[in-house]
């Protein structure tokens, strides 16, 4: 009974934006990133050390708040306003936590972590070109992941981006939700293998 309770708390939210974010707006649930089953996993000091402290939005005014950019209807090409279902700067720290703990590297608290991270999201939209044929969808994802000690001393920065180009004549939501999904998973992957991660935590 829990289970079906936020579940349909989760439609009941989804209905809400669409009606109230702008008339025909398409609500994008990307979902989980994909982690892999041969993802390798940390072992010696670096197993359990890394916490991600905070998330904030820092893009350009006109992206503030779900909004992700503009979509088209397939035939009629009417603009549709885009939203994630959630804030961007949440969604991408629940997705980096969740990544980080497939890795053996998720503190179990802030207070036991050696290294802390805060995140700066800078870009998190779609934009559409549409077609004749098809229409061409370039999603962006970008931030800034800062590293500090558990003292609160700063280790390093790394600025992190991701570009992925979708040409959707039909099913365009998922097509786009799939593009977000693997954005983030390269941002990760780039972010693990930065030397100021490399050197935080080795």
């Amino acid at each position: 009974m829990r289970h079906r309770v936020h579940a349909l708390f989760a439609v009941s939210l989804l209905a809400v934006l669409a009606a109230g974010c702008a008339p025909k707006a398409v609500v994008l649930s990307p979902g989980p990133i994909p982690v892999g089953e041969k993802l390798e996993r940390a072992t010696g000091p670096s197993a359990w050390s890394v916490w991600v402290r905070a998330s904030r939005d820092a893009r350009t005014p006109e992206f503030k708040g779900q909004k992700l950019g503009t979509l088209y209807t397939r035939f009629e090409k009417k603009p549709q306003e885009a939203f994630l279902d959630q804030e961007p700067q949440d969604y991408l720290a629940a997705e980096l936590r969740r990544y980080l703990l497939h890795r053996g590297l998720e503190a179990s608290s802030e207070a036991k972590a050696r290294v802390l991270i805060d995140l700066e999201v800078l870009a998190f939209s779609l934009e559409e070109t549409p077609g004749s044929v098809w229409d061409e969808i370039t999603v962006t994802v970008a931030y800034t992941a800062i590293l500090y000690t558990a003292a609160g001393e700063e280790l390093g920065r790394v600025k992190l981006e991701s570009q992925s180009q979708v040409k959707a004549p039909t099913n365009t939501a998922s097509r786009v939700e799939e593009a977000f999904r693997e954005a983030l998973a390269d941002t990760f992957r780039a972010l693990a293998n930065s030397s100021v991660f490399r050197q935080a935590v080795p």
